[in-house]
């Protein structure tokens, strides 16, 4: 979630040094992708890319609390009480959009509202500005109208009109895999990752 007073997180303090984190948008939605993937090593995966190739320390406690910051940032909104937030990857609960899927709307609906071109902003925009942005898009934009037609509810339709409804809902059906409601990482998948980092360490 944006802040107009805060800066948004970019770097994390533990034992009194200072870690840069990689919060760019294309950062997260990289991460967000391979939470929802089978991938083997997700937990080194998504430590390299938050941190990159930063000389990080040996402590269970820093990836642990790390990954906490960073999930909250990542997933905290501004009209979802804190009572009801799930920690896990589930930016889009209700699975209305998909990042990859849909990236050419967004691209488009960017470049339409705000004159972005999220290709070159890619590395540099933060994520909380980018779902900030992301948030403010307008009806008319390619994404909204898409995401308005998942939700169109046919019964509401005319009936000469709901023939070609259901065949735009079908063209633009979500092909998403099964959401993960558990936290993918959690403490201990964050331990796992902590002492192949540390085997690593001693092997090298």
């Amino acid at each position: 979630m944006l802040s107009l007073t805060d800066t948004p997180l970019s770097a994390i303090k533990f034992d009194s040094r200072i870690y840069h984190v990689n919060l760019a948008f294309d950062t997260v939605i990289k991460y967000l992708e391979l939470a929802e993937s089978d991938e083997p090593n997700q937990e080194e995966k998504a430590i390299c890319l938050f941190f990159g190739d930063q000389e990080l320390p040996l402590d269970p406690d820093f990836f642990e609390s790390s990954f906490k910051l960073i999930n909250e940032t990542i997933t905290k909104a501004p009209y979802q009480s804190n009572s009801s937030m799930n920690f896990g990857m589930q930016v889009a609960p209700q699975q209305l959009y998909s990042y990859r899927q849909d990236a050419d709307a967004i691209y488009a609906s960017f470049l339409m509202q705000y004159h972005i071109d999220l290709l070159k902003e890619r590395g540099k925009m933060h994520w909380c500005v980018f779902r900030a942005l992301f948030d403010g898009l307008n009806e008319d934009t390619p994404i909204q109208r898409i995401i308005d037609l998942r939700q169109k509810n046919l019964t509401d339709v005319p009936d000469e009109q709901r023939g070609k409804v259901m065949q735009l809902q079908q063209y633009y059906a979500l092909k998403l895999k099964k959401p993960k409601t558990e936290d993918v990482f959690n403490s201990s998948s964050l331990s796992s990752a902590f002492a192949s980092l540390m085997n690593t360490a001693k092997g090298g």
